[in-house]
């Protein structure tokens, strides 16, 4: 054998070996990321595109949707990335970090040797980007301020100067992509810095000239031989001051203060009286406006304000009285129309104390009501909630078709003779509900009840004139009942007669024994439907017609104590009077 051909044996041989680790070398690495690669702290050297996919989906889960938190001077703010359309293209993200099958000896090569940290393919939605960099710079922005003086509890409270920002939109757009996935640490945002005009050399004279002076002692405002003397304590609630380019302004805010001047300055003016109708012997009658003199609201706050720094025994002001003129003119008044009864109804009601406190404090309530056309009367609004405080006391009402007692039992009386009065007056039904169970001295069907908050009472003045509301109570006595009558005045404009249907859909009560120690006995009430008619006529001739149906339940018949045959339950300290039928329905 020559030299030349044992030389290609051993070359033959030699690329041989070669093939076959090359071979081996592509089928280990050939496929996989290069073997340091990070993305974000998340190894994925070493594996195939599926694997490496697989594990950064499930290890950048949590941080996909995590917040970023930005920074601006002392302040730090948080991006929803979701909201601001951010994403991580993973399959990018792996392409980037070398995944993929390769034959190139440097790809082996590098996938066996070699590997980077790298940085997610993050994609985003433009118009979501620049949306959240304006919501983020409305957060972040902000002009500087001067340092300024408040006063609280009749003592200067000095509020310090602060810086302005101005967040640069271009690089926050920037800063919020590197920022994504969030990994928690606070990225510091671009932002230009104002600095204010006033310092703490400026706000410290202000302290010393305006402030400490205000707070001294009280001052003396004077309307002729008239004067009144406002605190410190007083007038610091509207007392502010600020100081911009060296120059102090103080600043009182007449509106916080109104309610002071309102009860300080009623020994020094006249205020307007509105012009009003009033029921004066048989008819109504219009109360004439008055102009009242009052305190110059518009230069009352400039003459506290020079009279504050001043040193004690100067501490005081001239003030002058304006005119002012009524908000009701007499006119307006007049041109409502209230002239004659449109409606009216009485109802009266068996002596009970409680009757004549809540029905003679809900009529009081009501009597004098005005109502412009097209404004709703609410028995609610107008009598307010049923407690001690605004004058009820406890009475019986109807709760799941039994009398029990609470606050303000009694007032659907006035409710039910309201709505009669407002029937009779041609005026629009919005909303009534009658009682669940028939009472007798009501009309029958013809009644409303009434619950705070949720059960009103209302009517709409649809005349085209106003109307006046009039109640005339009368106290019920042991020996006699009590009444309650509503006119309703203002220019008639329908006459209304009532009628009904038969009573149909009958209902019988039932009987129920209860011996519970505080039972209170029920006596029965038939339930049925029915309806009421309501007939307009203008110079005797019918023009329309409206109804309504009523239904009631039927009331049980309660018997305090066990069913007949039956074993009697052991005795009980009953309280005098409990278990005495209740012979007369509440309200």
């Amino acid at each position: 054998m020559g030299r030349k051909q044992l030389a290609g044996i051993i070359a033959a041989a030699g690329l041989g070996v070669l093939v076959v680790g090359y071979g081996a070398a592509f089928a280990f690495a050939g496929d996989k990321i290069p073997g340091d690669t990070t993305v974000l702290g998340i190894p994925v050297g070493g594996l195939s595109e599926k694997a490496a996919k697989a594990k950064l989906e499930a290890g950048l889960k949590d941080r996909l949707a995590q917040p970023v938190t930005l920074k601006a001077g002392e302040s730090t703010y948080q991006v929803d990335p979701v909201e601001a359309g951010l994403s991580v293209d993973v399959a990018a993200t792996v392409d980037a970090a070398g995944a993929g099958r390769s034959l190139a000896p440097g790809h082996i090569w590098h996938a066996l040797t070699g590997g980077d940290a790298i940085q997610p393919v993050v994609t985003k939605d433009d118009a979501k980007l620049q949306a959240a960099v304006a919501k983020l710079a409305k957060r972040v922005n902000r002009p500087a301020t001067d340092g300024t003086i408040t006063f609280k509890d009749a003592k200067p409270v000095q509020h310090a100067a602060a810086d302005g920002l101005q967040l640069d939109n271009a690089k926050a757009r920037g800063i919020l992509l590197a920022a994504y996935p969030a990994d928690g640490t606070p990225d510091e945002l671009a932002v230009s810095v104002t600095k204010p005009q006033a310092d703490a050399d400026a706000i410290q004279k202000a302290m010393t000239e305006f402030a400490d002076p205000a707070m001294s002692g009280p001052i003396r405002l004077t309307v002729g031989s008239k004067s009144v003397e406002l605190t410190p304590e007083e007038l610091a609630p509207g007392l502010a001051v600020t100081v911009k380019d060296g120059v102090i302004t103080p600043s009182l805010s007449t509106k916080l203060l109104e309610p002071l001047f309102q009860q300080r300055f009623k020994a020094l003016e006249t205020l307007p009286k509105d012009a009003s109708v009033q029921i004066v012997g048989a008819g109504p009658k219009v109360i004439p406006a008055v102009d009242g003199m009052v305190v110059d609201r518009a230069k009352v706050g400039t003459a506290i304000l020079a009279a504050l720094p001043k040193p004690v025994g100067e501490r005081r002001a001239v003030v002058n009285l304006a005119p002012t003129k009524a908000k009701v003119t007499t006119e307006a008044v007049q041109a409502l129309g209230i002239k004659e009864v449109m409606g009216q109804f009485t109802t009266q009601f068996p002596h009970a104390p409680y009757r004549n406190v809540n029905i003679g404090t809900a009529a009081r309530k009501i009597n004098g009501t005005l109502l412009k056309s097209g404004e709703t009367f609410s028995l609610n609004k107008i009598v307010g909630e049923r407690t001690k405080e605004n004058g009820f006391t406890e009475g019986n009402i109807i709760s799941g078709g039994k009398f029990v007692l609470d606050l303000g039992g009694g007032v659907s009386q006035s409710a039910t003779t309201t709505f009669n009065a407002a029937f009779f007056a041609g005026l629009k039904d919005v909303e009534h509900k009658a009682h669940s169970v028939y009472i007798s001295r009501y009309p029958i069907g013809r009644e409303a009840t009434v619950a705070w908050p949720s059960v009103d009472m209302k009517f709409l003045n649809d005349s085209g004139h106003g109307i006046l509301v009039q109640t005339i109570f009368k106290a019920s006595t042991p020996g006699s009942p009590g009444s309650i009558t509503v006119k309703i005045w203002g220019t008639k404009v329908w006459d209304i007669t009532a009628g009904q249907s038969g009573k149909s859909n009958p209902r019988k009560p039932g009987i129920v024994y209860n011996t519970e120690a505080n039972c209170r006995a029920q006596a029965p009430t038939a339930g049925f439907d029915i309806t009421i008619y309501r007939y307009f006529a203008q110079n005797g001739v019918r023009k329309k017609t409206e109804s309504f149906v009523t239904k009631y339940n039927a009331a049980d018949d309660i018997r305090c104590g066990p069913k007949p045959g039956t074993t009697p339950p052991p005795a009980s300290t009953t309280p005098p009077g409990v278990g005495k039928p209740t012979t007369r329905p509440p309200g």
